[in-house]
This record gives C-alpha cells, sequence and structure tokens, in this order.
C-alpha cells in the first residue's frame, strides 16, 4: 500500500509541477515539486528505499519534461545520495533543527538539480562543454532555490504527517493466543 501511494503522489506532483505551476512562477523558478518531495523522503527514510523514489520521480520528470531519459533520473539519484550522506551527519533529532538542516539541503540540492540538469540538457543535444557550463549557470541557477524553497516550507509538514500515517498503517499486531 505505501508504495503504490508514494508512486502515486509522485505522479500528481509532477503533473502539479510540469501544468499547474508554470501558471504561477516564472519559466526558469518553477519550483521542483517531485524533487523536493525525494529529498524529504530521503532525509525521512533510508537510502534504499528513497533509491527508488528518486528513480521513478526522475523517470517520470524526464517524460513529462520531454528530457532524454535518464538525466532527472542521474540528478536525483545523485542528489539522493547526497542528501542520504548529509542527513545522517547533519540532522539531529530536534525538530526546529532537523528542519533548518533540510531548508540548507534543498537550497544546495536545488543548485545541483539545476546545474546537472541543464549541463546534461546541453551536452546531450550536442553543445559543447563550455557551451554547457554557461548555459547551466545562466538559466534560473540562483533563483530557482528560492522558489524551492517557498514550496518545501508548504509541502514539509504534509509529507511528515504522511510518512507518520504510512509507518503506522505499516505497522503489524502480533496477537498470541494462550491455551
Amino acid at each position: 500500500m505505501q508504495n503504490s501511494i508514494i508512486g502515486i503522489i509522485i505522479f500528481f506532483l509532477a503533473l502539479m509541477q510540469a501544468s499547474f505551476l508554470p501558471n504561477i512562477f516564472p519559466l526558469y523558478f518553477v519550483p521542483d515539486v517531485v524533487l523536493i518531495f525525494v529529498i524529504i523522503w530521503t532525509a525521512r527514510s533510508d537510502f534504499n528505499s528513497a533509491l527508488k523514489w528518486a528513480v521513478l520521480g526522475g523517470l517520470v520528470i524526464d517524460l513529462i519534461s520531454f528530457f532524454p531519459i535518464g538525466i532527472s533520473i542521474f540528478s536525483f539519484v545523485l542528489i539522493a545520495f547526497m542528501v542520504n550522506s548529509l542527513s545522517k551527519r547533519f540532522l539531529v533529532p530536534d525538530f526546529a533543527w532537523k528542519f533548518i538542516v533540510l531548508f540548507f539541503i534543498v537550497f544546495l540540492a536545488t543548485i545541483v538539480n539545476q546545474f546537472v540538469t541543464m549541463f546534461l540538457v546541453k551536452i546531450s543535444s550536442g553543445v559543447g562543454i563550455r557551451e554547457s557550463i554557461e548555459y547551466a549557470r545562466s538559466n534560473g541557477l540562483l533563483w530557482k532555490p528560492f522558489s524551492n524553497l517557498l514550496i518545501f516550507v508548504i509541502i514539509y509538514w504534509p509529507i511528515r504527517k504522511l510518512d507518520k500515517f504510512l509507518s503506522y498503517q505499516n505497522k503489524r499486531v502480533v496477537i498470541k493466543r494462550h491455551a
């Protein structure tokens, strides 16, 4: 049940990212809602369970945004690995600090995702490395993290509630009867 729910959520977040959010935000500042979901889920779970959601999220984004298949997958898996490494070192049990650390992780991960995605899109289209780096740096690299942070603040608590609900649903109660 948990896998189905998360898969459906990723699909709907990708649809929202591709259809609804471009009407609210300027072109290069459309938030990466699926990326933010993957970041939060990776920080709240282990890498192995978050890896499948990073791959699924990247695949759906590649299909919806007409990128060559694998570009967003590579970026999301790289970011999931980075978030997992950082969360094991810096995320502390205190709720306020966890939110602040994740806030900065979302900021850094947005920059990494934007740069890697734009760089790989240009490289796959046959543009040279130097031009690809310039293109990746120029297209919203400095402003897009702020739109992602806005969305992060909005969806962080509902994702926490979803995680608690799903972890409660996965618990099994064993009742032993004594004869």
